[in-house]
């Protein structure tokens, strides 16, 4: 038996595998998340993972038995339950479907609608040197804003344009691409600008600054737990908004766009 443990946002999780080629797309796709050995209090979460026929059988011992047809709907189960365990656990975070990237301490977390292309841009990021953090997942303290990581392999729905390419590790599983890539140090990180990313019929060239309020009203569409923080998370999305600067960016074009992030770093560097 293999088992694979790794935290996120300090609750631990183990993945139990029963033969040679899950384990591998169990590290695939979750091994560059955090290693850090988790409180002894915090809340942990094991999968037991077993073929059966051409899919999976996952017992979890909080959710009980699933069965998936494929390796798609089997990561797809895994990150899923993973990451609505978390905002359960850790209601003090203000959860954002977000990427994040990171150089040094500092943060920038990208927000957009699903199907924008901010996993394609995260991926064109990394290649000019940025740290991952997240395709998907921003849990932010509010109290000190740091920005936990969600470091699972990064998932596009497509190949990306040209120049960019596929890292040779990639992990194709049905219509999806797995990209594995290295986590963050354990080490704090903290929001330090909220990029609202677009990729629509109206197209500019530079970030452009955007007020506290229509952040707030930004974030309040992408928060994934507003529930758990005071005035159903409008005071969270209203004290981020107004906490660091936020900008939009069309992302149309990504070497363009990508200088922009680049920019946006230096400039917060330069105080």
């Amino acid at each position: 038996m293999h088992e694979l443990k790794r935290t996120a946002c300090n609750c631990g999780f183990t993945i139990r595998t029963h033969d040679d080629e899950t384990a591998a797309l169990m590290e695939a796709a979750f091994g560059g998340m955090s290693r850090r050995v988790p409180a002894a209090d915090a809340a942990r979460r094991i999968f037991d993972v077993a073929r059966k026929g051409s899919g999976y059988r996952v017992t979890n011992p909080a959710a009980g038995e699933s069965i998936l047809p494929d390796e798609d709907a089997l990561l797809f189960h895994i990150d899923k339950d993973i990451t609505i365990w978390l905002q359960l656990e850790r209601r003090d975070l203000f959860f954002i479907h977000a990427a994040a990237v990171a150089r040094g301490s500092r943060v920038i977390v990208l927000t957009a609608p699903s199907g924008t292309g901010k996993s394609t841009f995260v991926l064109s990021l990394v290649e000019k040197g940025l740290d991952y953090l997240s395709d998907e997942l921003a849990p932010v303290d509010l109290r000190t804003l740091a920005v936990e990581p969600y470091a699972h392999a990064l998932c596009l729905k497509s190949p990306p344009p040209a120049p960019y390419i596929l890292p040779s590790n990639t992990v194709r599983c049905g219509r999806r691409y797995h990209v594995p890539l290295s986590g963050p140090a354990d080490r704090t990180r903290t929001l330090a600008a909220l990029v609202f990313v677009r990729r629509d019929d109206e197209r500019f060239d530079r970030l452009r600054p955007i007020s506290g309020a229509s952040a707030a009203a930004r974030l309040m569409a992408n928060a994934l737990n507003p529930l758990a923080h005071p005035g159903d998370g409008l005071d969270a999305a209203v004290t981020l908004g107004q906490a660091v600067p936020c900008f939009e960016l069309d992302i149309q074009g990504l070497a363009r766009a990508g200088r922009e992030i680049e920019g946006l770093f230096s400039m917060l560097e330069a105080g």
